[in-house]
């Protein structure tokens, strides 16, 4: 064997270039019984990443343990001795992440007990870093075995009290917790459960806290005020959620997100909350928003301190729950509503998707998108316009001469008389110069069939001006009753057929445009 391979880090960072792969363990296992220079290296990449436990129950003897319910679950049928608790260490020194430890997988709820119980006072997992699990009566045990090294843990539970009562003696097991994500299964829509600023409150170093369907109360916003190394904050608010006086400072948070049936609670919070160093703001609400509470959103946003920093604003309206009364009724979006997202000066992407009717002209959309760092402008891209106007062919050239940045592109495109072709000279001359990625969705835009070839030309005059271009229309949950839709959507899909053939573009089905949007996002 060479020198070079009797050097521990040497092959130790041979053996790293198998963690990545899933195929590779019993490549791993028969190194480790190659040598003694390899086993250890060998065994550390093996057992630093675990899908589930039941690894854990295949390395004891026969004798301590068997398979049941159709070989899907392992059980520990007798206490162990001391020798197979040394078996066991030596393996569990080595995890650093579990993938995957929940209810009716790997192992059974006695043999769970067994390990939660072990005889001597050492942690049993000295270095698990990170950890997904299910939170149940079954777990509960081995997450309150003391987790020293324990930094990233991502918990889903089924019963909320059960993980409410127990969660607060947490930090007691796992103190250096840095990232901490919640969820609740079996639930869908806004269903916020409260959790006690307790739990948070003994740890000091968080710096990523998900917890979208855990309403978080002031309290406990205070005290993660109060840490610095805070940076990302998603939450959800409930709708008591108070008015006060005093003022909460996150002054290092980069990333919030709030969720709330109504935009009236995240109003309230950013009126008391200074957020000097935030750069995406991301806001979902369960119900339409009222023109009040648009401003309240708005002028919140400009008082807490995000006008030099933010980059990133996104409202979003769950389309699962629209308003009981009708869409003609909504209130109607114009410039004057959007008009202080120009304070926002580095401002990337802007996106609104509410349950209003939209009434944006040429000028209003040029006044909107005049922000120098612009990336993206989409506006009630699954609720739609419901609009007959919207931009003109002539505007959207101009927009995109006036915004070389953009990079995506949600509106109406107003094709009224809109029927003659663009010249070969004309299309020469619109001096685009996008991004090499550009996408365009021009939501429940009504067209004519006359305007078909026109419009076609004149988006195939623009495609060539980047390096893909990808384009859409009346693909929104919001438009599917519009009665007209499936005839508006033809013509649309018209006018891609004619853009992809001008490209030499192969045709491509609607799940392929999915994938497409999804890796642009």
């Amino acid at each position: 064997m060479h020198h070079a391979l009797e050097i521990q880090e040497i092959v130790s960072n041979i053996f790293d270039h198998f963690s990545d792969d899933n195929t590779a363990a019993p490549s791993l296992a028969a190194l480790a019984i190659t040598c003694r220079t390899f086993k250890e290296p060998a065994l550390d990449v093996l057992w630093r990443t675990l899908d589930d436990l039941s690894a854990l129950a295949r390395c004891l003897p026969k004798t301590s343990r068997r398979l049941k319910c159709r070989g899907y679950i392992y059980t520990i049928h007798r206490p162990l001795t001391q020798s197979e608790w040394d078996i066991l260490r030596s393996y569990t020194r080595r995890i650093q992440s579990i993938l995957y430890f929940g209810d009716g997988h790997a192992l059974d709820k006695k043999s769970i007990k067994i390990l939660s119980n072990p005889p001597s006072p050492g942690p049993l997992f000295p270095n698990l870093h990170t950890m997904y699990c299910t939170y149940s009566k079954r777990t509960m045990p081995l997450l309150h075995l003391p987790l020293p090294s324990l930094v990233y843990l991502v918990v889903d539970f089924k019963n909320p009290d059960l993980f409410l009562d127990s969660s607060k003696s947490f930090p007691n097991f796992s103190p250096h917790i840095r990232d901490i994500f919640i969820s609740v299964l079996g639930t869908r829509g806004a269903s916020f459960y409260k959790i006690e600023p307790d739990y948070f409150c003994r740890w000091r170093n968080l710096c990523d806290v998900g917890c979208h369907q855990v309403a978080l109360d002031r309290d406990a916003l205070v005290h993660l005020s109060r840490i610095p190394t805070l940076t990302r904050l998603e939450c959800a608010l409930s709708t008591t959620f108070p008015a006060s006086d005093s003022f909460l400072s996150l002054s290092n948070l980069l990333h919030m997100t709030l969720k709330s049936d109504f935009l009236d609670p995240v109003s309230r919070l950013l009126s008391q909350t200074r957020l000097p160093a935030i750069k995406n703001f991301f806001a979902f609400v369960g119900n339409r928003p009222s023109r009040q509470e648009l401003t309240s959103f708005l002028a919140g946003l400009q008082t807490s301190g995000t006008g030099n920093t933010i980059e990133e604003l996104l409202l979003l309206q769950s389309c699962d729950s629209s308003s009981n009364s009708l869409r003609s009724e909504a209130p109607l979006l114009g410039l004057k509503d959007l008009w202080p997202c120009l304070e926002f000066s580095n401002l990337r992407h802007l996106r609104l998707n509410i349950e209003w009717n939209v009434d944006l002209a040429d000028s209003d959309v040029l006044e909107l998108a005049a922000l120098p760092q612009l990336d993206s402008f989409r506006i009630n891209d699954d609720w739609g316009w419901n609009s007959r106007g919207g931009i003109t062919p002539g505007g959207l050239v101009r927009l995109l001469q006036t915004c070389p940045s953009l990079r995506r592109l949600n509106l109406v495109l107003d094709t009224r008389g809109y029927t003659e072709l663009p010249s070969t000279q004309t299309l020469a001359n619109l001096g685009l110069t996008l991004t090499p990625s550009f996408c365009i969705d021009v939501l429940d835009s009504i067209i004519e069939a006359e305007s078909v070839p026109a419009i076609a030309t004149l988006l195939s005059g623009i495609a060539a001006c980047t390096g893909y271009f990808f384009f859409r229309a009346w693909s929104g949950r919001g438009m599917a009753e519009h009665p007209n839709m499936k005839e508006y959507r033809e013509l649309w899909g018209d006018v891609e057929g004619r853009v992809d053939d001008s490209l030499g573009c192969p045709e491509s089905s609607d799940s392929d445009s999915d994938a497409e949007v999804t890796s642009l996002e």
